[in-house]
């Protein structure tokens, strides 16, 4: 695939998908150095949060609405009238992608959590290496390693 689209993926898997810069090299099989660069030139941290303050504004807009559709229902239902089918199939569209929403914003902090727990893990596992490698040859290992 050319380095081009190769850019144009890595950078919505960052922005949209929220993945790291490590998931996204192995994903697309480029280097995580080439990620960084290509992230520092295109400006895509404030990219992802424009993206992600988009988001929020629409995810609150939504909300609202379902609230003003709820309501419209309630005062129909007090009043011993019917619901008119457009808002209750307008309420229920919008619950149904409010709740997408929310098994989204759960399932990308879950993956955020298993991201810093591995690196967490791996930092660990590099330490006690070190200390091994010091007991074991009465040297401390290169930085570079």
């Amino acid at each position: 695939m050319k380095k081009v689209l190769l850019n144009d993926t890595a950078q919505r898997m960052y922005v949209e998908d929220l993945m790291t810069f490590e998931s996204i090299a192995a994903s697309i099989d480029v280097s995580e150095r080439t990620v960084r660069n290509w992230a520092k030139e295109g400006n895509w941290d404030l990219k992802r949060k424009k993206f992600m303050k988009f988001q929020e504004n629409l995810q609150d807009d939504a909300r609202e609405i379902a609230s003003l559709l709820a309501q419209k229902i309630k005062e129909q239902l007090a009043d011993g009238q019917e619901p008119a089918n457009h808002l209750l199939f307008s309420f229920t569209r919008i619950a149904n992608s409010l709740l997408k929403i929310r098994e989204y914003e759960k399932t990308v902090a879950t993956e955020a959590a298993a991201d810093d727990n591995a690196r967490e893990e791996a930092a660990k596992n590099q330490k006690n290496a070190a200390a091994i490698f010091r007991e074991t040859f009465g040297v401390d290992l290169p930085e570079q390693l």
